[in-house]
């Protein structure tokens, strides 16, 4: 038998016991396979701390999952399967969080902001929108939900989500644009 066979076979049993609850296998996976996924997610992520914080939370998912993987199949590709999802996920999370932290700069011009004594503009931008469109922003921008969320709420795919929310923001700061100008002239 190949090295590479032995080892799959030494990682399949060690899954099989931490199925069975026996949490010293889950040290035993920990050591034949951190080095691989840290090596994996670094590569992926080019950071040294999110390829650490990646490669910790897929052994606590390995050991949350261990039910669904299905005993003599192929260990590593189930593993590599969950680092890959992973970070797929913690890459969407990131570019949302960007997002956010641009989304008020784009939606309103900050010397338009300063030069305002109250906010009634807000209600009128928000009096724009449809009924559909205001749900996603304030849902979004008040409520703190990530667009996948907004989209479990309104029970409405995530794409339809995203692209109501980028054409509400457009019809707002196209309105605070307008209403800029009319003040100016």
């Amino acid at each position: 038998m190949s090295t590479a066979w032995i080892d799959q076979l030494k990682l399949d049993h060690a899954l099989r016991r931490l199925q069975q609850d026996q949490i010293d296998a889950l040290e035993d996976i920990y050591q034949m396979m951190y080095a691989p996924i840290f090596k994996y997610t670094f590569s992926m992520v080019r950071n040294y701390h999110q390829a650490e914080d990646i490669t910790q939370e897929v052994f606590l998912r390995i050991e949350r999952y261990k039910n669904r993987y299905i005993a003599r199949t192929n260990p590593k590709a189930w593993i590599y399967t969950m680092t890959k999802n992973l970070i797929y996920s913690k890459q969407k999370q990131q570019k949302e969080i960007a997002l956010e932290k641009e989304k008020l700069h784009f939606v309103i011009d900050h010397q338009y902001l300063q030069e305002q004594t109250d906010l009634s503009f807000v209600k009128e931008a928000l009096d724009l929108l449809s009924e559909k469109e205001r749900q996603v922003v304030t849902l979004h921008i008040y409520g703190g939900l990530k667009h996948y969320e907004t989209a479990q709420v309104l029970n409405i795919p995530y794409s339809k989500v995203r692209s109501i929310y980028t054409y509400a923001l457009h019809k707002i700061k196209k309105n605070l644009r307008g209403k800029k100008y009319e003040e100016t002239h």
